[in-house]
């Protein structure tokens, strides 16, 4: 996640409390496995499967330099790089996730594919048409000017690159309850309805060659997780090792999930110009 006011995402670094729990858990902090480290490290609705399904859509070839903008502590990034072949640059605002995610990727051989860079996702520190593909993932929540967002993430695409998104957004049940994972208070959190936020990914230079809205992007998740069944659920890796109250954001999260106050989109758009 990136761009988030609350608290405990600016708190102390974590760096060796976590290698610590990662050896108690019986893991080689220098010989990481990446499956095992997915309930930890995919740091957003639906995990892994989530992961697997945007990559599927957004038809990501080997070779390609991958964007990952609000990349959190990485997890995506490396899946992308060792399961896609493809070089990633993992880019989140928050230093004390570039750390973990900078040691969790070399503890997984992964330091040559995967470029850690601490930036913010409305001034990407990159040139124009500098990748093939930018990707988010559990962002567009966080940032207020999505105009800007979905701007700067088109900007740093080549001609006939894409941007893939897989996002929380607004649903028809009204107004969220707080806590969420991502917010303490409405002040902190910038929902959009599905079609505002496929009205600004549909505008030039971009337009949307897929879009997958509540009922379809979960079958398409669906179908990804019966591929996905990380080792390592059951060593008490999860992000409760990250994310302080953590089983209360979840309760009210499922609340908000169970009356359609929110819903999940994954869309990929192609810039044309």
């Amino acid at each position: 996640m990136l761009g988030t006011t609350m608290d405990y995402y600016d708190g102390p670094e974590v760096v060796d409390d976590l290698i610590d729990t990662l050896r108690g858990t019986g893991l080689d902090p220098d010989a990481l496995d990446i499956d095992a480290l997915a309930p930890l490290d995919e740091f957003h609705a639906r995990g892994r499967a989530a992961t697997v399904a945007l990559a599927e859509l957004a038809g990501i070839r080997p070779g390609e330099r991958v964007l990952d903008v609000g990349a959190g502590i990485g997890g995506p990034a490396r899946v992308l790089a060792a399961r896609r072949d493809a070089r990633v640059t993992a880019l989140d605002a928050t230093s004390r996730f570039c750390t973990i995610s900078a040691r969790l990727t070399r503890g997984a051989g992964l330091s040559r594919r995967v470029r850690v860079v601490c930036g913010d996702a409305l001034n990407l520190p990159f040139a124009d048409a500098t990748f093939d593909l930018s990707w988010t993932q559990a962002v567009a929540q966080n940032i207020a000017d999505k105009e800007r967002l979905i701007a700067e993430l088109a900007r740093v695409v080549v001609p006939g690159g894409r941007v893939a998104m897989f996002e929380i957004v607004a649903g028809p049940g009204g107004p969220i309850e707080f806590p969420v994972p991502w917010a303490d208070r409405p002040d902190q959190s910038w929902l959009v309805p599905a079609d505002e936020l496929r009205r600004l990914l549909d505008s030039r230079p971009l337009e949307v060659v897929h879009w997958l809205h509540g009922q379809a992007a979960l079958e398409a998740i669906g179908a990804a997780d019966a591929s996905v069944v990380p080792p390592g659920s059951d060593r008490g890796i999860g992000l409760h090792l990250l994310m302080p109250d953590y089983e209360a954001r979840m309760a009210t999260m499922l609340r908000n999930v169970a009356q359609q106050r929110v819903g999940l989109v994954l869309a990929v758009a192609r810039r044309v110009v």
